[in-house]
Order: structure tokens, then C-alpha cells, then sequence
């Protein structure tokens, strides 16, 4: 092993920019310049590779990696218009090494030549089914191009994926990546897990929280969710003596109304921060609704440099700590069926990153503390509405591809052995990460070989937010998301699914994927990633807009919604020739639009096959769907994406698997999360 005195070299976190050359010596080649080709590049580009964007890719020989993007059009190796067919078939005489398609749909269904807008793909992946303020309003449509970015970052891991495998031997590989599957496989990922696992109540974590929502003060916003009782207690000490009489969360949810009406009326003589400041003191999930501005100026107040205006902004932005010292073997690339994983992680961000890794094949073990277990084991939803610690839906949907390792103690103090893993990553407080030993500087003392330690966490690990409790939901309102955002009230919301944590979950895994492909790195290596601060980079290039220049309808067409009888449909058209198509296909004339989503009465008669005969021609359109819409619908079901498993709790159930396949493979396969005896 290697003693503290051993290390040669320490460097203090930094912040972005903050690449690592882990890629060197890879050459990439994306064509054109979409959104989801652009974003794929940055992070490789950022992780080390050299990345060079192009319009023809039949030089394809010359690259260790080429991605295409057809999400939006139907992009062919030359950079202009191709049908699927034909794509595969020069892909094939093409491709050397690793080949990256992106489509709306994936390449191997009778969707392969449909496109997608970021509007549409938001309502084929189920995220606009669940951002409702009401079934008579249009869903509330989350501000810039969060899912066609998100899927530019899903795109990155798949070609990591596959350079690991063409690196353990075999001949050239085809990721044939599908837009909406990448999404439902995130950002729905909790939505899934209930429809998937057959809950009788709703979805949705919010729902099982007292306090929750958003609630006015003096010059602001805040958003809080208790879902603990150990937070409510805090909570509840906070506001004393005003809710004295409701003893436990359980009770609190029962009198939702109540507990909602104390908190307003507490905040409203209160300013933004004051409260965050109070609630997050006694460890209560709260944060200010912060605009991009605002973030960015409370951020370098604590000393975390958000850079949000730089074109080189990186898309991985994180606090790297690198020790070098003297390994006791020679440094060199871990192969995935080697590389063991120790996911110290709750909830969803690690668990599901990690999950991710589990099944590209690395040995991925799930700590788990018996006198503190993971929320999603304890709380519901739960399979077919029946209590057990084995039968949570979101703990199974997010942990599969596991074993598991209880927490050691010796003289019942935590005493965890590293040695032996590769990577350690953990998603809890910094108190807690080092009461029990997971804290980076413990798993940097406790081994001598190269480790990578990842960190995530809602707003990074040093500076005045560090401590602070949040959820998906808190860190959209941080982050600046939800400020941005305007429902279909023209008033501010927010999305109706976490997206921060499955975004971490993806950033997550490109981070461990790159830093196993380096046959050269220091000995220790810390990734602290602000989940907050990689949501806002999302945001970037909105932060000289206003609402009312984010949310105003095109010029021509537009992005908005319309019933189909009892379907709601989602529709973009940006040309004239769009428009007239759509026209003519429903029969009637397209009201001009004034704001994007906006709901229109087109009247008509009933169409059930009227999202197919849009896609058909070429439109970006689909069915706003649910998710478990999306688990019944017999298309998604035939691509594979939903994997069946067994355990001795659920017996056969269905888990969603990685949204990507190398064509003419098998998709990769799933086991179940691993099950508690001591229940």
C-alpha cells in the first residue's frame, strides 16, 4: 500500500474548466452540428479525446469513433438526407472500429427512418405526460433543450461502452443509440419503476413528502420536500410551536393541507435566503428559486466558480482532486469485466449510474449500512402495493446488476476495507460520507493502487451549500431551471420528473468509463460533481433570454398540442412544407401560435394511427405519453428496452435496461437488484 508520505504530488480542487487528457490519443469524428452531436463531442473533447467535427464521414477509417446524429433529420455518411436501409448498409461497408448512430427511435424498428424535435421527444419519452398542472392544460414544457442534450451525453457513454469492448477484442461495433429510449431509460426512470412494478397509488416522489412545493416569501420563491421523519422532526423544530400537534411525517402527509398552509404563512414574512438558511440549518431540504443570474453570483460568493457564458464552459463540470504517489503495480487500463465498483450511494443519482456500469459489465457492489438503509429500500412505492424492504419498485429499478456488501464495523465503529476497487462513488452529505469512512480523503488513505472517487452531490462537496439536503426537484429550483420555466398559465413551474439526478447518473458513468480506458493516470483521482451546477450548464445559453423570448412560437409552425380524442398529441413543424403536410394529413387549417406548447382545437375526426402517418411524412410528432403508457405500448416492448428478471420477492418483473444495443447483438443483459435475508 502507499503511506501518507508516499505522495508526491496533491493538487486542490479546481474548478472548471477542468479537462482531463484520459482520452488522449482517441480520435473522434461527429457529423454536423446538432445539439446532441455537439454535446457528445464537448464531453469527450473534455475527457481527453480529440474531436474533430465533420459533414462527410467515408473517411470513417482515419477515427477510433464517428457519431451521427438523425434525431432531428435523417443525416447519412455524407451529411445529407439518407433512408435507414441505406445508412445501415453504408455503415457497415464504412465502419472500422466504433460507430455511433443516434435516432429518434433506434435504427432497427419500423420507426427507423421517424424523426424527433425536442418537443416531440419530451412527450414520446413521457416527461411531458407527467408535467401537468391540470388534464384541461397543456403539459408544462421544460425550458431550453434539456432532451436533446441529456441524450448528447447518453451518446458519449455508449461510445465509452464500446471502445471498452472493442478494446477487449472483437471486430468493428454499430451502438445503435434511440432518442426516446435514452430518455424514458432517465429521465422517466422513476415514472417507469412504478408503472413497471404495477403500484396502485401515483407516482412520483414529491407525493410522499409533507411539506411540499413551492412557497412565497419576501422577495422570492423557496421549494422544500421533507420526505424523512428524521427531517421532519428538524422541520417541524424549525417552525415550532405551529405544528406541536403532528408527531410524524406519516401524519404530516395526512394533513398535507395543513402542514402547506404553516410553512406559507411562515415563509411570507421571511426572505428567500433567510428561509433556505433556517430549513437547511436544521436539515430540511430547501432552496431559493434561483434565476441563472442569481446562481452564478451566490456560487462565486461561496467560492465555486460557475462559468455559464463561455462557449469552453465544460459540459462535465466537477472539482477534481488529483494525488499522485507510488502505485504498488504499473499503471494501465482496466477492462470492464474487470473493473469493480463500490456504489456507496442512495437514492437515485449513484445508484442508477452505477446500475449502468453493472450492466456494461463491470463488478459493481452496493454498500449498504443495515441501521441505515437506502430511503428507496424502506419507503414505497411498493411492487403491487405490498410493504417489504425487497419489494420497492425504485430501489429495484435503479440497483440491478449488483451484489451486495453490508457496512463492516469493528467494535461497532464503520471499518471499510478498499482495497481491491477500482472506483468508489457516493451520492450522500459530506457528515455522513465521513462518519462512515466514504468520505474521499478516507478512500484516498485506505489504498495504494490508482482509485477514482466520485463524488455527487446537490451542491458539491466545499463551499456554504455544501451541507445542504436537497432532491431533484430542490435542485431544479436552485439550479435555475424552474425560474425559467413558465407553465401553461404563463407562470413559473417546474417539470413534473427528476432530472438532475439521472443526468448525474449518465455523467456518472462517462466519468468512470473514461478513466478505466487511460493506460496512464495518477494514483488518486476525486470527481466532486455539484448536481446543481451540471443542471445549470444545461441551461447556458439561456441566460441572456427572457421568458418571453424562450416560450414565444416560431415564425412559422411552432412546437404545440392538440387532442386526437382522447390522445394528446405533441407536433413540431419549423417550415412551410411542414406545415402544409400536417394540413393536409389532418384536414384542417393550423391556427397561427403565440407561445410554444400552447394547446390548439383542431376538431376533427378520431385518427388512431394519426402520430404514425405524421412520422410517416416526416414531421417530429408522438403521442403525449405516460409511463405506463410507455410499459404498455407493444412498439417500445418490442424493442427490448424492458428486460424481464427474476427475484425470490417479485418473482419474473421487468426492469428498464440501457437504451442502446450494438447492432446484430442481443441487448445486455439484466439481472435483478439484490434482496435483503434480514427482513
Amino acid at each position: 500500500m502507499t503511506l501518507a508520505s508516499d505522495v508526491k504530488v496533491r493538487q486542490a480542487p479546481r474548478s472548471a474548466p477542468n479537462d482531463v487528457d484520459w482520452l488522449k490519443g482517441t480520435r473522434v469524428l461527429t457529423i454536423g452540428d446538432s445539439t446532441v452531436a455537439s454535446v457528445a463531442a464537448r464531453v469527450l473533447r473534455q475527457l481527453g479525446a480529440d474531436v474533430v467535427r465533420g459533414e462527410d464521414a467515408r473517411q470513417a477509417s482515419a477515427y477510433d469513433v464517428v457519431l451521427v446524429d438523425r434525431v432531428t433529420r435523417r443525416t447519412g455518411l455524407n451529411g445529407v438526407d439518407t433512408a435507414a436501409d441505406d445508412y445501415l448498409r453504408n455503415v457497415a461497408e464504412a465502419n472500422t472500429a466504433v460507430w455511433v448512430s443516434v435516432s429518434a427511435y433506434g435504427l432497427t424498428t419500423d420507426r427507423r427512418d421517424a424523426v424527433a424535435s425536442e418537443f416531440s421527444l419530451l412527450a414520446a419519452g413521457g416527461i411531458l405526460g407527467h408535467s401537468r398542472i391540470g388534464d384541461e392544460w397543456a403539459p408544462t414544457v421544460p425550458v431550453g433543450s434539456i432532451g436533446l442534450k441529456l441524450v448528447g451525453y447518453v451518446a458519449a457513454v455508449s461510445a465509452l461502452h464500446a471502445l471498452h469492448v472493442r478494446r477487449a477484442g472483437g471486430g468493428p461495433l454499430h451502438v445503435d443509440l434511440s432518442a426516446q429510449q435514452a430518455v424514458v431509460a432517465t429521465g422517466l426512470s422513476l415514472e417507469m419503476a412504478h408503472a413497471l412494478s404495477d403500484c396502485p397509488d401515483e407516482g412520483g416522489s414529491a407525493r410522499y413528502g409533507a411539506p411540499s412545493g413551492f412557497f412565497d416569501c419576501l422577495d422570492g420563491r423557496i421549494y422544500v420536500l421533507v420526505l424523512e421523519q428524521h427531517q421532519w422532526w428538524a422541520f417541524q423544530g424549525a417552525l415550532q410551536p405551529r405544528l406541536d400537534e403532528v408527531a410524524t411525517l406519516s401524519e404530516a402527509r395526512d394533513n398535507a393541507d395543513f402542514v402547506n398552509a404553516q410553512l406559507a404563512e411562515w415563509a411570507a414574512t421571511r426572505t428567500a435566503e433567510e428561509c433556505e438558511q433556517i430549513l437547511q440549518g436544521q436539515g430540511v431540504p430547501c432552496t431559493v428559486v434561483n434565476t441563472l443570474t442569481s446562481l452564478e453570483e451566490r456560487t462565486r460568493r461561496g467560492g465555486r466558480e460557475l462559468d455559464l457564458t463561455s462557449p469552453t464552459a465544460p459540459p462535465l463540470p466537477a472539482a477534481l482532486t488529483v494525488e499522485d504517489g507510488a502505485p504498488d503495480s504499473a499503471s494501465a487500463a482496466v477492462a470492464l469485466s474487470d473493473l469493480r465498483v463500490l456504489d456507496a450511494g442512495n437514492v437515485l443519482a449513484v445508484p442508477l449510474g452505477a446500475a449502468w456500469l453493472g450492466a456494461m459489465g463491470a463488478q459493481v457492489i452496493k454498500l449498504e449500512d443495515p441501521d441505515r438503509l437506502d430511503i428507496y429500500r424502506r419507503r414505497g412505492p411498493f411492487a403491487q402495493g405490498v410493504e417489504g424492504l425487497n419489494r420497492s419498485a425504485y430501489f429495484n429499478q435503479l440497483n440491478f446488476n449488483k451484489t451486495t456488501l453490508d457496512l463492516p464495523r469493528i467494535d461497532g465503529k464503520p471499518a471499510l476495507d478498499y482495497t481491491g476497487f477500482d472506483v468508489v462513488m457516493k451520492n450522500v452529505t459530506p457528515r455522513r460520507a465521513k462518519s462512515i469512512g466514504i468520505d474521499t480523503d478516507s478512500v484516498f488513505a485506505g489504498t495504494g493502487s490508482q482509485v477514482l472517487a466520485i463524488s455527487s452531490s446537490g451542491f458539491g462537496g466545499t463551499g456554504p451549500f455544501a451541507g445542504y439536503r436537497a432532491y431533484g426537484h430542490n435542485i431544479h429550483a436552485f439550479s435555475g431551471m424552474v425560474a425559467a420555466t413558465r407553465d401553461a398559465k404563463g407562470e413559473m413551474g417546474d417539470m413534473g420528473t427528476p432530472w438532475a439526478d439521472p443526468l448525474t447518473s449518465v455523467c456518472v458513468a462517462a466519468w468512470t468509463l473514461a478513466w478505466a480506458l487511460t493506460d496512464s493516470r495518477p494514483t488518486h483521482v476525486g470527481v466532486d460533481i455539484s448536481m446543481a451546477e451540471l443542471t445549470a450548464a444545461q441551461l447556458a445559453d439561456l441566460k441572456d433570454l427572457d421568458a418571453d423570448e424562450i416560450y414565444r412560437a416560431r415564425e412559422v409552425g411552432g412546437d404545440f398540442f392538440f387532442r386526437n380524442g382522447a390522445q394528446l398529441m405533441a407536433v413540431s413543424l419549423s417550415t412551410e412544407d411542414e406545415v402544409r403536410d400536417f394540413e393536409s394529413i389532418v384536414g384542417r387549417e393550423l391556427p397561427q401560435l403565440t407561445v410554444l406548447g400552447e394547446l390548439v382545437d383542431l376538431g376533427g375526426a378520431v385518427d388512431p394511427v394519426l402520430d404514425q402517418r405524421l412520422l410517416a411524412a416526416g414531421i417530429a410528432a408522438s403521442v403525449v405519453y405516460t409511463a405506463h403508457d410507455l410499459a404498455a405500448d407493444p412498439y417500445l416492448q418490442g424493442t427490448g428496452l424492458f428486460q424481464t428478471v427474476e427475484s425470490a420477492a417479485l418473482g419474473r418483473h421487468r426492469l428498464t435496461g440501457l437504451p442502446w444495443q450494438f447492432v446484430g447483438t442481443d441487448r445486455f443483459g439484466l439481472s435483478a437488484a439484490p434482496e435483503r435475508a434480514d427482513v
